[in-house]
């Protein structure tokens, strides 16, 4: 095994980065606010070829409803993908070229390289390792497969009193690359939901394959030619073996294609979490990191550390394993827990969370589908797809509240300032939803079914700058009159 300083590591890593990273991602991030990624969009496949997508609930339209599309953007065909499946006739709808705007964007992009290595100040050297930080970001961006979207839709409508379902659909006519490699296999059921208990308050389970990302993108800093680059890949690698024993590539290949987060509240039991020098009463909550895993190599690793510890009790049984750590005194529910079952490694916040997620699967206890909040929200909406999530109004006033606490131990306590952390933290406070999305045969769908209007989501998010500006004013009044004085 390795060894090393990795405070030294990391210093030596950044130090080795500067002179590449901030334009590699920069550029990369740039591109996806200017598209706006599928994967956290809402949309409907079209009819031509039609969705493996479903929706069945008498509340939604079947996929492929024919529309009149009136209008010169009805000889677009890249408008009519989109627009065919989106309610233009709701409360909210949006178009996007996305196709023009990347055309766009390269030529900027171009550019902009061309401006910077033409900085007389530069030398020779500099301005090659400075087109070739350029030239990799834009391999990154062009092998993600983002460019790739052509057109890009949003649309939002009342289907039930205060039930709204909003869609966009992303026409992705060649759906090529490694983003989409790796997270956009073909659509399927999602078995694990069969294990969430009734107290779950959010969950959200995806496919991502990152060992198929990683060689992707591996493969693409290799071949930059850039010394910095090729030096923190070791450094990396030589990390990631210091902290699991396992060579990187042995780690990756021991990973599944889907991970998934989980959040329950024990109602029946209050607990108090310490906010500064607060606490804060609330049911009491547990959290679980799901990974699908294609054997135990990872699993047996993290044992072999556990057992360092003496506050570790094990438990091997018949398609469980079990690792539980003992928790602080001050927060007795925290039971870190390890556990192997099934195709899943499960991390998890508590041991009773793990029993809950067994007792489900088994039938001992009653799942997430007799909550009357997801019942609601889970009916009609599509079985298949790559990625599937869900939150509760009681999980989002929860957050909302604990941000709102430990906002007074981090602002000034200017009530302007309190204001506009209150409306950050309240913006989907009383937001229930649910949220199924997947790969089409020519785009990417989501589809959501959620108890907040987008619109009154929006008006409030667009109030935001005013709010800014409103504090700065009055700090510059304030300002002002202290110097008068």
């Amino acid at each position: 095994m390795l060894a090393f300083d990795g405070r030294t590591a990391m210093v030596n890593m950044v130090d080795m980065n500067k002179k590449f990273t901030r334009t590699l991602f920069a550029t990369y991030f740039f591109a996806v606010s200017l598209t706006e990624s599928p994967l956290l969009s809402h949309a409907e496949e079209s009819p031509a070829p039609q969705s493996q997508l479903t929706q069945n609930d008498s509340g939604l339209k079947e996929p492929g409803t024919a529309k009149d599309l009136g209008g010169p953007l009805s000889e677009n065909p890249a408008y009519q993908h989109v627009a065919v499946n989106l309610d233009t006739d709701g409360l909210l709808y949006l178009y996007f070229n996305a196709e023009k705007t990347w055309r766009a964007l390269e030529k900027k992009l171009e550019s902009i390289r061309e401006m910077a290595v033409a900085d007389p100040s530069l030398s020779q050297n500099e301005k090659n390792g400075l087109r070739k930080n350029f030239d990799l970001g834009f391999r990154l961006i062009l092998n993600s497969g983002l460019p790739q979207v052509k057109a890009f839709g949003v649309s939002s409508r009342e289907i039930g009193p205060g039930l709204f379902l909003n869609k966009a659909y992303a026409y992705l006519p060649e759906r090529s690359g490694f983003l989409w490699d790796s997270l956009g296999k073909a659509p399927h059921v999602f078995p694990f939901i069969k294990m969430i208990p009734e107290n779950t308050e959010g969950f959200a389970i995806f496919d991502f394959d990152l060992g198929l990302l990683w060689k992707a993108v591996s493969k693409e800093l290799a071949g930059s030619e850039i010394p910095e680059v090729t030096k923190w890949q070791q450094l990396f690698s030589q990390q990631v073996q210091a902290f699991t024993g396992l060579d990187l590539d042995d780690l990756l290949g021991s990973l599944g294609d889907q991970v998934g987060v989980i959040v329950t509240f024990n109602r029946k039991t209050m607990v108090k979490i310490p906010l500064g020098n607060e606490q804060y009463a609330m049911p009491e909550p547990a959290a679980a990191l799901v990974w699908k895993v294609r054997n135990d190599k990872l699993f047996d690793r993290l044992d072999v550390l556990l057992a360092t510890s003496s506050k570790v009790a094990k438990l091997d049984e018949p398609d469980l394993r079990l690792r539980v750590l003992e928790g602080p005194e001050v927060m007795t529910y925290l039971t870190p827990t390890l556990a192997r079952h099934g195709d899943f490694l499960i991390i998890s916040s508590s041991e009773m969370l793990v029993r809950a997620l067994m007792d489900t699967e088994s039938g001992k206890a009653q799942g997430i589908k007799y909550s009357s909040e997801f019942e609601t929200l889970a009916s009609g909406m599509p079985e298949k797809g790559n990625s599937v999530a869900y939150v509760s109004k009681r999980l989002q006033k929860t957050v909302a509240d604990i941000q709102m606490r430990l906002s007074h131990f981090q602002e000034s306590g200017s009530p302007l300032t309190r204001a506009l952390t209150a409306k950050l933290s309240r913006l989907s406070e009383d937001a229930a939803g649910y949220i199924v999305s997947g790969a089409t045969q020519d785009g990417w769908l989501t589809t959501e079914k959620t108890t907040r209007d987008a619109n009154e989501f929006l008006g409030e998010f667009l109030t935001i700058p005013v709010c800014y500006l409103a504090v700065a004013a009055v700090d510059e009044i304030k300002r002002t009159r202290e110097n008068e004085h």
